[in-house]
């Protein structure tokens, strides 16, 4: 088994106002099937198939100056593979 090769990293602060675009044009490049991600001047294509896993954890980690409350949604599948699983549903947000 080979080691992991990291694509991008990114670590920001924005708005809410800023996320939730930046979440927006995700989901509609999702939608498409091809999500770019562009970072000093390097753009990176990612192909997503029509079933992918979600993964969703919400914690709170206490810290000296409050609670720091995390929101991880982690979207992954296996490229080349055949037979994906299909959705199992679970979740959902409003």
């Amino acid at each position: 088994m080979s080691l992991s090769t990291r694509l991008l990293r990114s670590k920001d602060t924005y708005s809410r106002e800023a996320v939730a675009d930046l979440l927006a044009t995700l989901a509609e490049r999702i939608r498409s099937g091809t999500v770019t991600f562009d970072q000093d001047g390097n753009s990176l294509d990612i192909e997503v198939p029509d079933t992918v896993r979600l993964d969703i954890e919400i914690k709170d980690t206490p810290k000296d100056s409050g609670t720091k409350r995390e929101l991880e949604l982690e979207l992954w599948w296996i490229t080349g593979a055949d037979g994906q699983p299909g959705p199992t549903g679970g979740v959902t947000i409003s």
